[in-house]
């Protein structure tokens, strides 16, 4: 049977993580098991730091910026507080599961409606707040998505089923890489030195992902009815 020290650690983690979050979400997640915190608790706290920073995003001036990147920071923190508490006290179940990536998907809906809402009130261009919609519906929709070919079952078809080896390397590749991770902090980056016009456009490109899904759906769609 697995320490309670190792059984904290996420298998397969992010190297990134590991030496950055984890550092601190690990010893915090060990205090909220002495308190009686449970991990969805963590999970809704981390809903109401999305909401706050999204709050402070749409003011659109950098002092109201910065509070608001204090309360991003937060919120990816608690995202990993609550996995490590679970593990931690072993109550990882299927609910917990779903109300994690359920709030993953608000974080993004109030970081991109407060930001579209602060480039429009520095630009007076409405404009921002339709590029802003377009964005949630995308990150939904790929998610949707995501969910779906999960669920099925063929995601794993789509990535290995008549590719070539070195297509399959490239994939196995691009799975290590955290992008997320990575992507949450680029758009922290341009929150925090002041550029909240590139932050909307930069999280509006990527959001563009769910064409991708769309793509991936349709390629297996296609070859299962021979079109």
């Amino acid at each position: 049977m697995a320490s309670k020290s190792s059984r904290i650690k996420k298998a397969g983690d992010y190297f990134l993580a590991e030496m950055t979050y984890r550092k601190i979400s690990e010893p915090i997640a060990i205090l909220l098991s002495k308190a009686g915190i449970t991990p969805n608790q963590v999970s809704l706290i981390s809903i109401i730091s999305a909401s706050i920073a999204g709050f402070f995003f749409s003011f659109g001036k950098w002092n109201s910026l910065i509070i608001g990147y204090v309360f991003l920071q937060l919120t990816f923190l608690l995202d990993h507080v609550d996995g490590n508490l679970a593990r931690y006290t072993e109550k990882s179940n299927v609910f917990g599961q779903w109300v994690d990536g359920f709030s993953n998907k608000l974080h993004k809906f109030f970081f991109a409606l407060g930001i579209s809402i602060g480039v429009f009130r520095l630009t007076d261009n409405p404009f921002y707040l339709i590029l802003g919609s377009i964005t949630i519906f995308n990150w939904f929709f790929a998610s949707y998505i995501s969910e779906t070919k999960t669920q099925f079952s063929f995601k794993k078809d789509l990535n290995n089923s008549g590719n070539s080896e070195k297509r399959v390397d490239l994939i196995k590749f691009l799975k290590q890489m955290p992008f997320s991770l990575i992507m949450n902090n680029i758009f922290g980056l341009l929150i925090l030195v002041n550029k909240p016009i590139f932050a909307l456009w930069f999280i509006s490109i990527v959001s563009l992902n769910s064409l991708q899904q769309i793509y991936s759906v349709r390629k297996y769609w296609k070859r299962e009815n021979k079109v």
